[in-house]
């Protein structure tokens, strides 16, 4: 018997990806729902990751 109690719920919203201007180089991307707003390169920038204020 398996216990679905503590599974995390499935979002019934689609997402339409949407081209974005990343909000830290202003370039554009194509951003994956409305929430994402830096590209991933300046994600994966070091002073993005280690919380740097720009």
């Amino acid at each position: 018997m398996s216990d679905q109690s503590n599974t995390k719920p499935v979002s019934d919203r689609i997402y339409e990806k949407k081209k974005r201007n990343c909000l830290k180089c202003r370039e554009k991307f194509v951003s994956e729902w409305p929430g994402e707003r830096i590209c991933k390169t300046c994600k994966s920038s070091t002073a993005w990751r280690e919380g740097i204020a720009a």
